[in-house]
């Protein structure tokens, strides 16, 4: 297995949430959140995404790697991804995390996601966990305990529709911690059609 050893840097594998509209959408929907007035952090427009594996603190090598052993090798036509509806992590009543769900491109996003996992193990690669799967774009976090506003504004967007886009490339992305919060940079992608 890939060991750190020298430089490492932070680093997830997603698809990103970039079309326009749908950005817009996103942003609409974190303006009301907020008018909740609960203590949050906001997802910034350029950063939405939907994580398909969490890779942690790797070493420069693995970015090799990916870049060479796993991305050219996965196979996926370009699909619909449709975004809709708002929940919550752990749950609505006491949110730490709310996200926008997916009702379309589950399957492909779950096949390609067992792909990655495969060619990740076959690299040598190890990434942090084994959660489930639950593909969302997280729009906002809360550091305390959410309130019962937040509650009824999940209840309210439960079944918000926000668009849809066809995937056509997975991105290895490198997050960069900041203060004022993450910025996330491509650094290598498998792109199809």
């Amino acid at each position: 297995m890939t060991q750190l050893k020298g430089a490492a840097l932070r680093a997830f594998i997603a698809v990103d949430i970039d079309r326009p509209e749908l950005v817009n959408k996103l942003k609409e929907l974190e303006l009301e959140l907020e008018s909740t007035r609960v203590r949050m952090k906001l997802v910034e427009p350029e950063n939405f995404h939907v994580t398909l594996r969490f890779l942690g603190e790797i070493p420069d090598s693995a970015v090799s790697d990916i870049r060479s052993g796993v991305l050219p090798k996965l196979r996926f036509k370009p699909f619909t991804l449709k975004l809709s509806g708002v929940g919550a992590f752990p749950s609505p009543s006491s949110a730490r995390v709310i996200w926008v769900g997916i009702v379309q491109g589950f399957d492909e996003l779950k096949s390609i996601r067992d792909q990655l996992d495969k060619l990740l193990r076959d690299t040598g690669i190890k990434y942090e966990s084994d959660e489930e799967f639950t593909p969302h774009i997280t729009i906002a976090r809360f550091k305390e305990r959410s309130n019962p506003e937040v509650a009824k504004f999940i209840l309210e967007h439960s079944s918000y529709e926000v668009g849809e886009m066809v995937v056509n490339a997975v991105r290895l992305k490198k997050s960069i911690l900041t203060p004022r919060g993450p910025i996330y940079e491509t650094i290598a992608e498998a792109r199809v059609g």
